[in-house]
C-alpha cells in the first residue's frame, strides 16, 4: 500500500472527557477554534480572559492574575484612539469609557476563574517567542494596540524565560484546582511569513520548552497540533488563503485528533449525534412575525 502521509502519534491523555466535563483555555486563535467547536457541541467552556493572547510572558502575567483574583483597576488602562486600552488585553477589550473597560475586564476574569475552579482539562496554547517591550514601562505587552512601532523593542524570548513562564502558569493553575489535567499545544500558526527563520527559531525555543515542562510537572501533557499540520497534513490546502492559518478541514483533522485522546469511549460514541444537533441549530429558520 502507497502512503501518501506520515502519521503523527498523539499520545493518548488520562482525563477521560465526557460531554458534562468543563475545559478552559488560554493562548492563541488556535486554541479558540478548539474550544468554541467544543462549546458549540454543548460542552461547558471557558477561554482567554484577556482576549486573544501569543507569547508565554503575557500568558503567565494573566493568569497570576486569576489565580490571585486580583481585579483591575484604573490605573491598568490609558486612552489611545479615543478608546481606553490595557496593555495585558486583546483590542476586543477596548471601550469607550475607562469605567466601562475596567468593569468588562474584571468581569471577563471573574467568569474565567469560576471555570477554572471546577474544570477538568485546561489547554495552553502559545505561538510565538517573539514579544515587544514597550519602551516607556520596559514592559512586554501582550497586544501592541497599533501603538507606533517605534515606542516598542522587539525581541525574542529564550527557552529559558519561556520555560520559567510555562512553570508560573501551570502552578498558577493548580493553584486554583490541583486536580486540573494541562495540556499544552503549540499553535502551528505561521507567523512573521516574511522571516521564516525568525518563525522556526521562536517555534523552536516554545517547543524546547514545553517538552521540558511536561517532562517536569505531573498532570502536564504534549498535544502535537503544531506536527500534525506541519508533518502530517504538509501541503498548503489545509490552510487558509493568507498561508499562514491552518484553514476549516485543518481545524477539524485536529479536533477529531484531540477528542480521540481526550475523550471518554461513551463521549466519542456520542459525538455524531452532538454534532448533528449543533448543524441543526446553526440552521434553524428565525421566527417569522
Amino acid at each position: 500500500m502507497i502512503k501518501l502521509q506520515t502519521v503523527v502519534k498523539a499520545p493518548q491523555i488520562p482525563v477521560s472527557l465526557n460531554w458534562n466535563s468543563t475545559v478552559c483555555s488560554i493562548g492563541s486563535c488556535f486554541s479558540e477554534h478548539l474550544v468554541n467547536h467544543l462549546d458549540k457541541l454543548g460542552m461547558d467552556t471557558a477561554q482567554n480572559p484577556s482576549g486573544t493572547v501569543y507569547n508565554t510572558h503575557s500568558i503567565t502575567k494573566i493568569m497570576q492574575r486569576v489565580s490571585d483574583f486580583s481585579l483591575f483597576t484604573n490605573a491598568d488602562f490609558f486612552e489611545h484612539q479615543s478608546l481606553f486600552k490595557s496593555w495585558l488585553h486583546h483590542g476586543d477589550f477596548s471601550k469607550p469609557s475607562l469605567n466601562e473597560a475596567v468593569d468588562y475586564a474584571n468581569e471577563k476574569l471573574k467568569e474565567f476563574r469560576e471555570k477554572v475552579e471546577s474544570c477538568d482539562l485546561f489547554i495552553i496554547t502559545p505561538s510565538s517567542s517573539v514579544v515587544y517591550e514597550l519602551k516607556e514601562i520596559d514592559e512586554i505587552v501582550a497586544n501592541c494596540h497599533r501603538v507606533p512601532n517605534n515606542q516598542f523593542e522587539r525581541r525574542l524570548l529564550s527557552t529559558a524565560e519561556n520555560y520559567e513562564n510555562l512553570q508560573s502558569t501551570v502552578k498558577s493553575i493548580q493553584q486554583i484546582n490541583p486536580n486540573c489535567q494541562i495540556v499544552i499545544t503549540l499553535s502551528p500558526v505561521r507567523h512573521y511569513p516574511g522571516d521564516l527563520t525568525l518563525n522556526s527559531l521562536s517555534k523552536a525555543r516554545l517547543l524546547d520548552a514545553i517538552h521540558q515542562l511536561v517532562e517536569t510537572f505531573e498532570n502536564t501533557h504534549y498535544f502535537p497540533s503544531y506536527e500534525v499540520v506541519l508533518d502530517e497534513l504538509r501541503d498548503y490546502r489545509f490552510f487558509e488563503s493568507d498561508m499562514l492559518h491552518p484553514n476549516e478541514l485543518a481545524r477539524q483533522i485536529i479536533f477529531q485528533r484531540f477528542i480521540d485522546t481526550t475523550f471518554s469511549k461513551s463521549a466519542i460514541d456520542e459525538l455524531p449525534s452532538r454534532i448533528k444537533q449543533s448543524k441543526q441549530n446553526a440552521h434553524r429558520p428565525r421566527n417569522s412575525r
